[in-house]
């Protein structure tokens, strides 16, 4: 029982860390901007902001930015950084075009349902995005980037600075999203939050499983179950006034799935254990009997 809790932990708060390499930072103020109005440092966000608006009930597609030499070397890379939205209508999205010496275009776009690739749609406050895209086996390196907002409807897009990153073999541009402006952690940092709570949970569901296993400090064991739903409810509440609070997903999501896993896992447990010391308790009023 207790492996059974080790694997699931060590499984699901894994992290996929990875090593970026910068090759531009580009803040609003220097760059040669195409559409937008940069917008001051404010309260809200301390950096330059770029405000892209659509004021009409139709499509538009907004030319931000082109990169003429990215100088990318490796074969797979990625526009990263902070976006917030307020009223948009359907599901709009962050757009980067890769052009290749051979003529050939391809596109990334932030149209998922969560993390950094999420589609824009109604209102977030600033969130991590990422644009990644991965070349394969060819040799061929693009030779321009172009990156566009695509509002289908009325609503506004807020930019903060970006960053042109590449990954080695094997890395990933998802993982390496890294940096979250107003969140309460990084990507990175949530890697260590989903570590702390894998942890904690197989600490605790090890010494269950071993005290349950051999049968002793029946009352101890019922108390760390205890423990485990009242970190899980801790989580659970956290996770949730950060959802509420427009926080970042690596912010949410592992104190949410730790939230829910402490306070599955006990309910799962529970019957199992009190079986096993039922079970024992019998087998010494039996051979008290045999006396």
């Amino acid at each position: 029982m207790r492996y059974v809790i080790l694997i699931l932990s060590t499984f699901i708060f894994a992290s996929n860390a990875s090593a970026e390499q910068v090759l531009k930072n580009i803040g609003w103020l220097d760059a040669n901007i195409i559409s937008g109005e940069v917008v001051a440092p404010n309260a809200d966000y301390d950096l330059h902001q770029l405000r892209i608006q659509n004021n009409q009930n139709e499509k538009k597609t907004f030319p931000i930015l082109t990169i003429s030499e990215p100088c990318v070397t490796t074969a797979t890379y990625a526009l990263t950084g902070q976006v917030k939205y307020e009223n948009v209508e359907g599901a709009g999205f962050l757009e980067m075009w890769s052009h290749f010496p051979d003529g050939g275009m391809y596109f990334s776009r932030t149209s998922g349902d969560s993390g950094p690739m999420q589609s824009i749609t109604g209102s977030s406050g600033w969130r991590t995005f990422t644009l990644p895209f991965y070349i394969g086996e060819a040799t061929m390196r693009p030779s321009k980037l172009e990156i566009n907002v695509v509002l289908p409807g009325q609503g506004t897009v807020y930019l903060g600075p970006i960053k042109l990153v590449q990954f080695d073999k094997g890395q990933s541009p998802i993982a390496g999203a890294g940096f979250n402006a107003n969140g309460w952690w990084s990507n990175r940092t949530a890697g260590f939050v989903g570590g702390i709570t894998g942890s904690v949970i197989g600490i605790l569901g090890g010494v269950i499983g071993i005290l349950a296993g051999i049968g002793i400090a029946r009352k101890l064991c019922l108390f760390l179950l205890g423990a485990m739903v009242v970190f899980g409810a801790a989580a659970l509440i956290l996770g949730l006034t950060s959802l509420a609070l427009s926080q970042p997903y690596a912010v949410y999501y592992p104190l949410l799935l730790g939230g829910i896993l402490c306070m599955i896992l006990p309910l799962v447990l529970f019957g199992t254990i009190k079986q096993r010391y039922e079970q024992i308790e019998l087998r010494k009023m039996q051979a008290m009997d045999m006396k």
